[in-house]
C-alpha cells in the first residue's frame, strides 16, 4: 500500500511540473526579419546573453536586436552588444513588452512574461515563454474576437488549449512549440480588447479533451461549416472517431454562412483544361455543376474529376462546399461556410452560447464521444 501511495504521488508531482512548464510561440511565423525594436511597457527585464546578465532594460526603454552573420546582437543605450548564440528577456515580476520589425506597421500587440531570441536560417527568430493560461487567453481573442458571450469563450479556450498541448513538437526543430499562425493557432500577445478571455481561461483552466482511449484529441475548428460539418477522412486522409460530421443549423445565420467569388470564364476554362477536364465549347450547366461522391466531393464528369478541396485552394475560396454557375462571360462560385468543415464550428458554437447552451454542451455536440478532464488527471484516467 505504501509503494501505491508513493507511484501516486511521484506521478502527481510529475503532472504539477509538466503544468508549471511554459509553451514557447514562435512568434511573426513565415516572416524573414532581421531586425526588430522591442519596447518595455510595464516592469523591467534581465537581458541575458549566453548566461550572462549583460544589463536590465526598463519600462519606456527600448532596444534593437538584429541577426546578422549567424549571431544575435541588442543595441541598448547607445551601446552595441553582439556576436551572442542567443539572448534571452528575463521578467522581473509582472513585465510587458512590445515588438516592432524593421519596415512594418506599427503592431499594437503586448506580449508578457518571457523573450527569446536567435539567429534562425539566415532571419532574427523570436520566442515567447509564456505560461499555458495566459497563452490559451491570447488565442481566445486572437481566434475569436471581441463582443461575445462568455460561455463561447469557454469553448474556445478548452478546444486551443487542448490543440496546443498535442502539438508542443510542431516545431521542435525550430527551437519553439507552437507558431503564432494559423498554421498552428493564431496569437497575437496578452489580450487586448476582451477581458472576457482571461476570465474563461482561468475559469476552464487545466480542462482539456480527451478520446475514449484518453488521449488528446486533434481539436479541429473553423469559422463556419455551412450547415454541415464534415468526416475528418473527406478533408484529410484519415477518419478519426471524434471528428464525425454531423448537421448543424446553428450557423445558417452568422455572418461567414454563404459567399460568391467571380472569375472570368476565359480563366475557368483554361483552369480545367489545365486540370485536363474535358469541357466543350458551350458548357451546359451539368458540366458546371459538382458531383458528391461518397466520401469526397467532386468537380467532374463521368471522366476526369478535380477534388472541391483541390479547386478551393487553387482559387483561394472560402470553403469547399459551393456550386458553379456560369454567368456571361463569367463563372460565379456560390458557396457555405467558411474553413475546411472539420470539428467545431466556431459560429455555429457562438450561436449555441447566444442560445443558452453551456460551454461542455457545445463541445460534445461537435466532438463525438470525448470526454473533457484536468490535464493533470491524464495519468489517472489512462490507468
Amino acid at each position: 500500500m505504501a509503494r501505491i501511495f508513493f507511484i501516486i504521488c511521484l506521478s502527481l508531482l510529475a503532472a504539477t511540473s509538466i503544468l508549471a512548464e511554459p509553451v514557447l510561440v514562435g512568434l511573426f511565423y513565415g516572416a524573414n526579419h532581421v531586425r526588430v525594436t522591442l519596447k518595455v511597457t510595464t516592469g523591467s527585464y534581465d537581458v541575458v546573453a549566453d548566461n550572462n546578465v549583460i544589463f536590465t532594460i526598463a519600462t519606456s526603454e527600448s532596444a534593437d536586436i538584429t541577426a546578422i552573420d549567424g549571431a544575435v546582437n541588442i543595441f541598448y543605450n547607445s551601446k552595441n552588444y553582439s556576436g551572442y548564440s542567443k539572448i534571452k528577456l528575463l521578467q522581473n515580476g509582472a513585465a510587458l513588452f512590445k515588438l516592432q520589425p524593421a519596415g512594418q506597421k506599427p503592431s499594437a500587440r503586448v506580449y508578457e512574461q518571457n523573450l527569446i531570441a536567435y539567429p534562425y536560417m539566415g532571419r532574427l527568430q523570436l520566442v515567447s515563454e509564456v505560461e499555458v493560461e495566459n497563452y490559451v487567453s491570447g488565442v481566445i481573442e486572437a481566434e475569436s474576437g471581441s463582443g461575445q458571450e462568455l460561455e463561447y469563450y469557454k469553448v474556445q479556450a478548452v478546444i486551443s488549449r487542448t490543440y496546443a498541448l498535442n502539438n508542443l513538437t510542431r516545431h521542435v526543430l525550430e527551437g519553439f512549440q507552437v507558431c503564432d499562425a494559423t498554421h498552428c493557432q493564431v496569437y497575437h500577445g496578452k489580450p487586448r480588447m476582451e477581458m472576457k478571455a482571461a476570465q474563461a481561461a482561468e475559469f476552464t483552466k487545466d480542462i482539456v479533451i480527451v478520446d475514449h482511449e484518453i488521449n488528446l484529441i486533434t481539436a479541429a475548428f473553423h469559422s463556419n461549416c455551412g450547415g454541415r460539418t464534415l468526416d475528418a477522412d473527406e478533408v484529410w486522409s484519415k477518419p478519426t472517431t471524434y471528428l464525425i460530421g454531423k448537421c448543424d443549423t446553428f450557423c445558417l445565420t452568422m455572418p461567414h454562412s454563404n459567399w460568391e467569388k467571380t472569375v472570368h470564364r476565359e480563366r475557368w476554362v483554361d483552369y480545367l483544361n489545365t486540370k485536363r477536364y474535358p469541357l466543350t465549347d458551350n458548357p451546359t450547366e451539368q458540366e458546371l455543376s459538382f458531383y458528391p461522391s461518397q466520401k469526397i466531393k467532386f468537380y467532374a464528369d463521368s471522366s476526369v474529376k478535380i477534388p472541391m478541396k483541390t479547386i478551393r485552394e487553387d482559387f483561394k475560396l472560402r470553403s469547399a462546399f459551393f456550386n458553379v454557375q456560369s454567368v456571361g462571360d463569367s463563372v460565379i462560385f456560390m458557396g457555405q461556410g467558411f474553413g475546411h468543415g472539420v470539428g467545431l464550428c466556431q459560429e455555429g458554437a457562438m450561436r449555441m452560447a447566444r442560445l443558452g447552451n453551456g460551454y461542455e454542451n457545445i463541445i460534445h455536440f461537435y466532438y463525438s464521444d470525448v470526454h473533457l478532464i484536468p490535464r493533470d488527471m491524464v495519468w489517472f484516467y489512462r490507468e
